[in-house]
């Protein structure tokens, strides 16, 4: 038995995904579509104390062309974009209990950290962070993979062909897939289908008013690498076949 998930590579992601990781043995990167500077892929949500809301702190890229795959979509050569985001991460200092863990990780990681592309520093970030978590699913990327169809599949077949490449058992998705992952395919294949159901369990934030949804630093932030760990595990499978 074997599960199985293909999820693009966010930039530290909220987590949600990271359940998703824990949820499965293989977890694949698909990190051969196309780049949306609007999506999850290069930027991602903290809490700003001073002004009381939440705001997008971004990866560092070059302007990419239009309709860029994200496999072509380069880093800034200058670490000056890490260093804004410590910055940003200064402003929970004396807030939290876990700042101190937490910045030290991170820097640590930015440091060690040599990739020239988004996709390349979302995957190592979030193998990173699962590592830290203790978390001991096998990572692959689709573009790593010797994958070839005669056909392309369109969104809503390619999760289960891909899942029969790699002789899964069982995949599973985030929740959004539900509304256009039809469950047919998989009975006919004898895959069992589900999608997680992540419980985004409230935690003492910056703020007078608990925003879910944050990325993963928040988490590790607020809650420090033992607690978050744990809430990680919060989540259930809603099985479609």
């Amino acid at each position: 038995m074997m599960k199985f998930a293909l999820m693009q590579p966010y930039f530290f992601p909220y987590i949600g995904y990271f359940s998703l990781i824990h949820s499965v043995d293989h977890f694949m990167f698909f990190d051969q579509v196309q780049f949306n500077k609007k999506s999850w892929m290069s930027r991602n949500r903290l809490y700003d104390p001073s002004q009381q809301k939440d705001y997008y702190f971004r990866a560092g890229i070059e302007k990419p062309e239009y309709k860029a795959n994200i496999q072509d979509v380069k880093l800034k050569s200058s670490d000056d974009w890490k260093q804004t985001i410590l910055a940003q991460i200064n402003s929970y200092k004396n807030k939290v209990s876990y700042f101190d863990e937490t910045l030290s990780f991170l820097k640590e990681f930015f440091l060690n950290d040599n990739s020239q592309t988004l996709p390349d520093f979302n995957y190592n970030s979030i193998v990173a962070i699962s590592r830290y978590l203790a978390l001991n699913t096998e990572f692959s990327k689709y573009s790593d993979q010797d994958i070839e169809f005669d056909e392309l599949p369109d969104a809503s077949t390619w999760s289960l062909e891909v899942s029969k490449v790699v002789g899964a058992s069982h995949y599973i998705n985030a929740p959004g897939g539900e509304e256009f992952i039809l469950p047919q395919g998989f009975t006919e294949a004898n895959l069992k289908l589900g999608f997680i159901q992540v419980d985004l369990q409230e935690y003492k934030q910056v703020g007078p008013t608990f925003i879910p949804g944050l990325s993963i630093l928040d988490v590790l932030l607020c809650n420090g690498r033992e607690a978050t760990a744990e809430m990680v595990k919060s989540y259930s499978i809603k099985w479609k076949n």
